[in-house]
């Protein structure tokens, strides 16, 4: 009866491929979604914000737009002792609206400060605009709404 237990043992192989084709399958999937992004990164010296830059786009991926945006304040020179380059905001979403607000006001101490935030949604302007004030928010304590903002970059990828 070795036809039955060859049998078996290819019924065992065939169930064995099904898990490892659902995970490539997964891994697929999964990597095609991370292929979409955007980032908005800052230059900054002692708490005041200098330059921003930022990268969205549906075929870029988080770290790339990321990356890309860093290099961009790299490249301008803001590489100088004091100065801080940092990633501000970044998203996955594949397809968003992004809004960058701008701020200049005056601390409690008498400093003068500028300030930016980055912010996106999947469904409107508006909301990435609020999302760009609470990452402003999140960023400058000192900043409070009354003190005005402008929006620098408005934009759908």
């Amino acid at each position: 009866m070795n036809v039955g237990k060859v049998w078996n043992r290819c019924r065992g192989g065939e169930q064995g491929v099904r898990p490892l084709l659902l995970l490539a399958l997964t891994t697929l999937c999964w990597t095609t979604e991370t292929m979409a992004g955007a980032g908005c990164v800052v230059a900054k010296r002692l708490g005041d914000s200098l330059a921003i830059e930022w990268v969205a786009a549906a075929d870029e991926s988080v770290d790339s737009a990321v990356f890309k945006a860093r290099q961009k304040l790299l490249d301008q020179g803001y590489r100088k002792k004091g100065q801080d380059v940092h990633v501000q905001a970044s998203t996955g979403l594949r397809h968003a609206y992004m809004v960058i607000v701008k701020t200049r006001y005056t601390t409690l101490t008498g400093r003068e400060r500028t300030s930016y935030g980055c912010g996106y949604s999947p469904r409107s302007a508006a909301e990435a605009q609020q999302a760009a004030l609470h990452d402003l928010r999140n960023y400058s304590w000192g900043w409070k709404p009354e003190k005005g903002y402008e929006v620098v970059e408005s934009l759908r990828y």
